[in-house]
């Protein structure tokens, strides 16, 4: 029975999948990709425009007004 989700042992793309491994260098990989992660998901956060007021998420109960404070008119 063979798994076929599974590349072979000695095709090219199982040499490359492995290459980090064989080398010791799993933690480098893990944190040039995590280093790119953040660096692709903050600079989304700092370029992207500000919500606008208008489509702002709704907070609490929709039917719901606070009412006005003591003092205030």
């Amino acid at each position: 029975m063979s798994r076929r989700g599974r590349p072979q042992a000695g095709s090219p793309l199982h040499r490359l999948l492995s290459l980090p491994a064989r080398l010791h260098l799993r933690w480098l990989v893990i944190a040039v990709l995590m280093v790119a992660a953040v660096t692709l998901y903050g600079r989304v956060l700092v370029t992207s425009p500000p919500m606008p007021p208008s489509r702002a998420p709704q907070t609490g109960n929709p039917t719901w007004s606070p009412s006005p404070s003591p003092g205030h008119t």
